[in-house]
C-alpha cells in the first residue's frame, strides 16, 4: 500500500516592526524558535517541530520583516502569538497544488537559506563541522539540489546575517548562512517533494533549510 504523502501548509506572518516581542525575537534565534513552535499544539509532544515537520524562514525586506512558516497536516494557531505581534493577518497557502504540478522537466525558481557545512576528520579525533563560504558553498549547494531533486541553471548566493542562538544554558550557537536564490529544472519529484517537507541541511530548528519554490515564467 502506497503511504498518502503529507498536506503541506505554508503560512506568512508579516511582523509588526512596533512590536517589543518581535524585538525581542528578532535578536534572539532562540526565543524565534520558541515563538514558532508555541504555534502547534501541545500533542506534538515534546518536539512538535518533529512531529510536524515545522520549518521556518525570516524574510527581511525594505518594507520590514516577515517570517514563512511551513508544516505537515496542521496549519499554525494564530491565538498563541502575542497581541500586535503581526502587521497583518496571516497569508495561508496549502502546497498541494504545486508539489504535484513540479513534474520532471518544469523549470522552477526556488529560494533557500542554509548553514553550508564540511566535516573534517582527524585521526583518533571528532569529525569537525568546518562553515563553507565563496565557491566551497555553491559546490555545496549545487549537491544538495542535486540530491533534492533540482539541476541549477542559475544561482545567486548572498550572505545573510548569522543566526545567534543558545543550547541549553551556557553553550551558544552560531551560524552563518547563505540565501541562495535561482532557477533551476525538476529531474526527481519524489525527492524535491521530500527535501521541501523535511528540509535540507543543519540548522532547522533556527529557520534554516527551508527550501521554497515557485514556477518559473
Amino acid at each position: 500500500m502506497t503511504t498518502p504523502n503529507p498536506t503541506v501548509h505554508l503560512a506568512r506572518i508579516t511582523l509588526n516592526p512596533r512590536s517589543r516581542d518581535v524585538h525581542h525575537d528578532l535578536r534572539d534565534h532562540t526565543a524565534l524558535h520558541r515563538r514558532v513552535s508555541a504555534l502547534f499544539p501541545d500533542q506534538g509532544g515534546d518536539s512538535p517541530r518533529t512531529v510536524h515537520n515545522v520549518l521556518y524562514r525570516l524574510e527581511r525586506e525594505l518594507s520590514g520583516a516577515s517570517l514563512l512558516v511551513q508544516s505537515t497536516a496542521i496549519t499554525v494557531n494564530r491565538n498563541a502569538l502575542p497581541a500586535n505581534y503581526m502587521a497583518d493577518g496571516i497569508d495561508y497557502r496549502e502546497l498541494t497544488p504545486l508539489l504535484d504540478w513540479a513534474t520532471p522537466g518544469r523549470t522552477v525558481r526556488y529560494r533557500i537559506d542554509a548553514h553550508p557545512l564540511k566535516t573534517e576528520f582527524v585521526r583518533g579525533q571528532r569529525g569537525r563541522r568546518i562553515p563553507l563560504t565563496g565557491e566551497a558553498a555553491l559546490t555545496w549547494w549545487e549537491r544538495k539540489a542535486a540530491d533534492a531533486g533540482l539541476t541549477p541553471h542559475l544561482v545567486l548566493d548572498t550572505p545573510q546575517p548569522p543566526v545567534l542562538a543558545t543550547r541549553g544554558e551556557k553553550k551558544r550557537a552560531h551560524l552563518s548562512v547563505t540565501r541562495f536564490d535561482g532557477i533551476a529544472t525538476v529531474t526527481d519529484p519524489g525527492a524535491l517533494r521530500q527535501a521541501i517537507t523535511t528540509g535540507i541541511g543543519q540548522g532547522r530548528a533556527f529557520g534554516v533549510g527551508l527550501l521554497s519554490i515557485a514556477p518559473h515564467r
